[in-house]
């Protein structure tokens, strides 16, 4: 089978690599699409520590499935399967609590061994998540990034009736925007430099969307929305854009951080305006059991999939990708790798 396979910093190769055969209770898949995620382009500039080349990198991918393990049951040869690329440990402190998604001893496909930049993936069963073939793969390319926001937004416990800034509309953010747009809230108000993202925010339910090419924007913000918001969730990444929000926190509110920002980046605060204002700080990471609703949540025609999935291209592409992603996020919105094309 043919794989990209990424491995040194800004280095990615095509290798001719065995299609792989699975164990009892493991499903190997025919990759039909995966995302191109940006932990996937941190990776490849070699700013995730967590995977180490030689690997295949893609973890938001979709397959069907074409052998099984002797003691797989409840799957069938050409059913679609979502992959959830997490596989925890179970018997760490943080696995026996609940908490997978912080196993201590985690092994990540597209990290830590193969993912979805290939032809020919395997999963352990746990990992596998059916999804109808009638949602195209675009769908399927879509879950796992979704439940991922599935879990900030049940940390969040929103309150019917709030205020909330988004901070960023690029793929996430607009999953964002549109599970927000079916929820309670009062107001959904975004940031997003990027016109033509910040169009989508609003076809997809933002209320007002701000610009924050002029720096006097966070001045307008303040001045329109004195209170503050009850919720400021940050998907950019940019650690400006965090102490940005901070200040827009309202009493009692929450700031969460769900953007990855560069491991060394530090952002200042007043510890007594926190306790004075009680404001909370979350952070939200990777999806501990919300793929299903994922996957329902696409299957109810609720999450337009097919308008954040802009591109779709080669395997031999996935480097070029990677530099699109950085240089050119003005014409494209959220990539996806076929790797039989």
């Amino acid at each position: 089978m043919r794989a990209a396979v990424y491995t040194k910093r800004f280095t990615i190769e095509l290798q001719e690599m065995p299609i792989p055969k699975p164990e009892q209770d493991e499903i190997v898949l025919k990759v039909l699409g995966c995302g191109v995620c940006g932990t996937d382009q941190h990776i490849y500039a070699g700013e995730v520590p967590l995977a180490r080349p030689p690997v295949v990198l893609g973890h938001e991918y979709v397959g069907e499935i074409v052998e099984l393990g002797k003691e797989v049951t409840g799957f069938n040869l050409g059913d679609w399967i979502c992959v959830d690329p997490l596989s925890p440990c179970g018997y760490c402190p943080n696995c026996q609590d609940g908490s997978y998604n912080h196993c201590s001893n985690i092994i990540i496909n597209g990290y830590h061994i193969t993912g979805g930049f290939a032809q020919y993936s395997k999963i352990n069963r746990k990992q596998a998540y059916p999804i109808s073939k009638e949602l195209g793969v675009k769908a399927g390319i879509i879950a796992e990034p979704l439940a991922c926001v599935l879990h900030g937004y049940d940390l969040l416990h929103l309150r019917a009736g709030s205020n909330i800034l988004l901070l960023g509309a690029g793929p996430i953010g607009l999953l964002w925007t549109q599970l927000l747009n079916h929820s309670p809230v009062k107001q959904i108000v975004q940031v997003e430099l990027i016109e033509s993202r910040g169009q989508f925010a609003k076809k997809y339910g933002a209320d007002i969307v701000f610009n924050p090419s002029d720096k006097k924007i966070w001045h307008e913000i303040k001045q329109e929305f004195p209170q503050g918001f009850e919720y400021v969730v940050d998907v950019t990444g940019n650690p400006e854009a965090v102490a940005e929000g901070l200040k827009l926190v309202k009493r009692c509110g929450t700031l969460m951080i769900f953007g990855v920002c560069p491991e060394e980046a530090r952002v200042t605060f007043s510890p007594y305006e926190m306790f004075a204002n009680e404001i909370t700080i979350l952070g939200a990471k990777m999806p501990p059991y919300t793929m299903s609703r994922a996957i329902a949540l696409l299957e109810s025609g609720k999450i337009d999939y097919n308008g954040i999935v802009s591109h779709i291209m080669p395997l031999n592409e996935l480097a070029h990708a990677f530099d699109m992603f950085v240089n050119q996020k003005e014409k494209i919105l959220k990539m996806a790798i076929d790797p039989y094309l």
